[in-house]
């Protein structure tokens, strides 16, 4: 993943497990982001995973696979997403 300014990032989190937070510049070789909480943090590029830069206009996507990055922050926060609008979709055959 290339990183940089203004890049949409999930970050680790010890009280939420995964923040949404943007990259602010870079320091030695870390990253500084601003966390959707409001704190600012070092974080190695490699913990960092890339964030969809259009998932906060939307309700979730109706399908997984329609995400960008198909990974862990992502997931949790479209499902977190569709259930808080009680947009749920099953499928049934």
């Amino acid at each position: 993943m290339s990183l940089r300014k203004g890049s949409k990032v999930w970050v680790e989190d010890r009280d939420f497990a995964w923040v949404a937070a943007e990259v602010l510049d870079f320091v030695a070789k870390q990253v500084r982001v601003s966390t959707a909480t409001g704190k600012k943090v070092l974080a190695l590029p490699e913990k960092l995973l890339p964030r969809d830069a259009d998932e906060d206009d939307h309700g979730g996507v109706d399908d997984m696979t329609k995400l960008t990055y198909l990974n862990e922050p992502g997931v949790l926060y479209n499902l977190q997403r569709r259930y808080s609008l009680n947009d749920i979709y099953v499928r049934c055959s």
